[in-house]
């Protein structure tokens, strides 16, 4: 059976539980594992059972899509992201539309309001440009207000930028972003999703959307928030996931400037210049390989599991899995490393540390 069509029939049958998939596929491939067998891992849903057993039944839709340059990636695959890989939560299946290599690129995720004031979004787009220009792709969710800003900041200077949906490959939303989403494939970047043709965009979708959004990428940059709003979970989201915050500090008066000041009185990395990135990772240009979350020296094994801000024993013992006796090492050598620090509550990276 075409590659293609099995991942596309795993995407479809899983959607939107992709999570589910990826945990079997970490250990079974879809190229050497009939589809039959994924069905164990499936909800009791008729129509999904369906499509694994009668996976030509997408064959048209398969067509259609590969034609306007859409293509399947498996967890596990060569192109697969491995910052995302990384997750528990990773999902099974991707679509792309765009080269997939540019999701292992270093990037910066940047989300914000979507009725975001003139400075917020004239932030979003300069902050974007200067990102791009310096190496980093510039990840957002093609959303109104700052995620188009921060898409078309990252195109001014040339640079790639990747715009993750919150629905199927077969559409874009909002609708009048449709020429925007194809300025991000001709200026070499990406559309990325991983729910399955004619999902429709739903509220509940988008905390699964911005995982992704936040789990392709180094930080996450919030530009404007509410206090209640989607921006501040994905905050949330990319420290549990170990990645960085940074917060725009904006006007007392502003309310979308609340909530970058509640994520920056939580410990969130102040952004002012882009010398407050350098200052937090040090090599701006430095690879995915490079990164906290993928480093391979046991000696920084322990940092992964460092967030921005205030991190506690109890907190760390839980990530990390390590008895406490071992943590309390670990902890000690770092601190002497000056490579953390202790504060009250806690621990905290050191800053300038990568």
């Amino acid at each position: 059976m075409d590659g293609q069509l099995k991942r596309l029939a795993l995407c479809a049958a899983f959607s939107p539980r992709s999570a589910r998939l990826g945990r079997a596929l970490r250990e079974h491939s879809p190229d050497r594992t009939d589809l039959a067998y994924f069905q164990a891992w499936l909800p009791d849903h008729k129509r999904a059972r369906r499509l694994l057993r009668y996976p030509e039944s997408l064959q048209e839709s398969l067509a259609t899509l590969s034609a306007l340059g859409w293509r399947w990636l498996a967890l596990g695959d060569e192109h697969y992201p491995s910052l995302l890989a990384d997750l528990p939560d990773a999902p099974g299946v991707l679509a792309v539309r765009g080269d997939p290599a540019v999701l292992s690129i270093p990037q910066l995720a940047m989300v914000g309001a979507r009725a975001a004031s003139a400075d917020g979004n004239d932030n979003a787009f300069r902050f974007a440009r200067t990102f791009a220009g310096a190496g980093f792709g510039v990840t957002s969710g093609l959303a109104l207000g700052v995620d188009a800003s921060a898409h078309r900041g990252a195109l001014a200077a040339s640079g790639v930028t990747v715009a993750v949906l919150g629905n199927g490959p077969d559409r874009i939303y909002p609708p009048h972003h449709r020429k925007l989403a194809q300025q991000i494939i001709d200026g070499g970047g990406a559309l990325v999703t991983e729910f399955a043709p004619g999902s429709q965009p739903r509220r509940e979708y988008f905390p699964a959307r911005n995982r992704v959004i936040s789990g392709l990428s180094l930080a996450t940059v919030v530009v404007e928030a509410a206090l209640r709003s989607g921006s501040l979970i994905t905050a949330r989201t990319a420290a549990e996931q170990g990645r960085e915050v940074f917060a725009i500090p904006g006007s007392l008066h502003n309310p979308l400037s609340k909530g970058c000041h509640r994520l920056l009185r939580d410990g969130a990395n102040w952004l002012e210049s882009v010398d407050d990135v350098l200052e937090a990772f040090g090599d701006f240009r430095r690879t995915v390989a490079d990164s906290p979350a993928l480093a391979a020296d046991p000696d920084d094994g322990l940092l992964r599991h460092f967030t921005s801000g205030v991190n506690g024993l109890d907190e760390l013992a839980r990530r990390s899995a390590l008895p406490m006796t071992e943590l309390a090492e670990r902890l000690a050598e770092l601190e002497l490393e000056g490579r953390i620090r202790r504060v009250a509550g806690g621990y905290s990276r050191a800053r300038g540390l990568a």
